[in-house]
């Protein structure tokens, strides 16, 4: 006989419980009744729920998601508003995908048309539904996706959601329960649970001690990251591999997080060149695009070791990258087991001490080069006007403090930032990217993850006007999340335009006037949209007006109003 009736709000709300999710992100739509009831009865009872916040846009919601799991590491649901909720995220769902972010993503549809029952209303035959609802939509956007049939298999859905979501690699997957059918009160005798214990894959040590020897015996070795430290707890276990063998880190593809401080004296910046071409051994981490184009191969004779979820590269269209030895699974438990062998093996009191040694003085000078050589160039720059983007990225990290959350959506000048932003502490570093629009959903998603620490989007204003950015800026006011927007003003899609001078060099597209698709001229007053939301706002067209401007917009933030910093630079 079962133990309680139950809707599929509640089976919903008590799978989630099981699965440790504390936060749902929603931009839903007419077919979540059963939602807002399970939640309003829960509340008003004091029983366990997550917390739902209310997104304005179903992109913000996807964004503010992966930031959230970002931030925290855990799974993350979203409810949507069935196919057009759907569609309209299919930017941000890409987004997660390919970051590897678990979300449970719910779009609902009415499989009734007012046949049975419960009638939804006329509005879902004739513009809502979709042949095949969302998940036919969706199915390219997400790893695995499921079209409830009966309430009986509403919580096993959910909970194979959250089991799959989790799976790695993880990645969102995308469950559609009708709403007739999440409607219907049965009987449950118990829900399914994950379970209490679960043997982590284990990282395969005849492999790794076979990688710690080449590691060792190589001459000139490397190691290219993107998104090592994705989880913070690698960065400790890179940065003292790094050291023991005196290995020079490259971010070759840009950072995805903090992998390594950008101050120790191992981090030798972003340029793959020379590194591929006088390399012996490359170990990647992490890192799906090396170099560019894949065709520019190692040096012969170099072995290429690749560890990460998806060295195989399943999410791109090619490859073409060699791989002498691959290792599947998760960084942080390879990487640590990597460390433990090369400890063991003591290579500073091993036949290759005195080559290690060398190696480590010349890496630190190095890296004391690479350092001064952007100091100058910034400072060179600093009584330039229209203002230069490298004095811009510079004063930026003068302005905004090491312990400040720092989201990136920049296209243009990504390289320029990376080059004079510091980064030193493990999970304060997002970059968003697999389409423009994710910015300051992503920052929204960390501020929920760090309520107490300063967050802060640096974006282009290109990428700025792909994002939701009335949504992201009411969700700011309505939960007291004020976070800083600090934009990089090229006047412009300069991307485009670069894209057409490299194709047609001396070409017309090049002589005209009229930039094709690329201006944004007249320049907007940006810093007005913040007072529709309580917030505040500056532009900046001195370069000796940057870092007060942002120290005055990090103040704003401090006393609770958003604000946004526009910086117009020379291009």
């Amino acid at each position: 006989m079962a133990d309680r009736i139950m809707d599929g709000g509640d089976i919903l709300i008590e799978v989630l419980n099981n699965h440790g999710v504390d936060h749902m992100f929603g931009s839903p739509g007419s077919e979540w009744p059963p939602l807002w009831e399970a939640l309003s009865r829960r509340k008003a009872e004091g029983e366990q729920a997550p917390t739902y916040l209310n997104c304005r846009h179903e992109g913000l919601a996807i964004g503010a998601a992966l930031g959230y799991h970002r931030g925290t590491g855990k799974l993350v649901a979203v409810p949507l508003h069935t196919n057009s909720g759907a569609l309209n995220c299919a930017t941000n769902l890409r987004g997660a995908m390919h970051d590897f972010s678990p979300l449970v993503v719910l779009a609902g549809e009415s499989i009734g048309y007012g046949e049975m029952d419960i009638d939804p209303g006329p509005q879902w035959l004739h513009s809502l539904s979709s042949i095949g609802g969302p998940s036919r939509l969706m199915e390219d956007l997400v790893k695995w996706q499921s079209t409830v049939r009966t309430s009986h298999t509403l919580a096993d859905t959910f909970h194979r959601a959250c089991q799959i979501a989790q799976a790695e690699p993880q990645g969102p997957v995308l469950v559609n329960p009708p709403m007739e059918i999440m409607l219907e009160q049965i009987g449950v005798d118990q829900l399914p649970v994950p379970p209490g214990t679960a043997a982590a894959p284990q990282p395969d040590v005849r492999v790794l001690e076979q990688v710690a020897h080449l590691l060792i015996e190589a001459r000139n070795p490397v190691i290219f990251t993107e998104a090592a430290g994705k989880d913070p707890a690698s960065v400790a276990y890179l940065t003292e591999l790094a050291e023991l063998l005196a290995l020079p880190v490259i971010e070759p593809s840009g950072a995805d997080a903090t992998n390594i401080s950008t101050e120790h004296p191992l981090h030798l910046g972003y340029d793959a060149e020379p590194w591929r071409s006088q390399a012996d051994l490359i170990l990647l981490l992490a890192c799906p695009v090396p170099w560019h184009p894949p065709s520019k191969r190692p040096a012969p004779g170099c072995k290429v070791v690749d560890i990460g979820v998806d060295p195989d590269r399943h999410l791109k269209p090619y490859s073409g990258f060699p791989c002498d030895i691959q290792v599947h699974g998760q960084v942080k438990p390879n990487l640590q087991a990597l460390l433990e062998i090369v400890r063991d093996l003591k290579p500073r009191n091993s036949s290759s001490a005195s080559r290690i040694q060398e190696r480590e003085s010349e890496l630190h000078q190095m890296h004391r080069a690479q350092r001064q050589a952007a100091l100058d160039d910034a400072l060179a720059a600093q009584s330039k006007f229209p203002i230069e983007p490298n004095y811009a990225a510079h004063a930026f990290n003068e302005a905004v403090p090491d312990d400040a959350v720092v989201v990136t959506e920049l296209i243009t000048h990504r390289g320029v930032f990376e080059r004079h932003r510091e980064r030193s502490q493990p999970g304060l570093y997002l970059r968003s990217f697999g389409g423009l629009g994710q910015g300051l959903p992503n920052a929204l998603g960390m501020k929920v993850a760090h309520p107490d620490r300063l967050v802060v989007c640096a974006i282009g204003d290109g990428s700025f006007f792909y994002n939701p950015v009335i949504s992201c800026y009411g969700m700011c006011q309505e939960y007291d999340m004020p976070i800083l927007t600090v934009v990089f003003n090229n006047h412009g899609y300069a991307s485009q335009q670069g894209g057409v001078e490299r194709a047609y060099p001396g070409g017309f597209a090049s002589r005209d006037d009229v930039r094709w698709a690329t201006s944004i001229k007249p320049r907007p007053e940006y810093a007005k949209l913040l007072e529709a939301f309580g917030g505040s706002g500056q532009a900046v067209d001195q370069p000796a007006d940057i870092i007060p401007a942002i120290r005055k917009g990090i103040e704003a933030v401090q006393s609770g109003q958003p604000a946004i910093v526009d910086i117009a630079l020379a291009r």
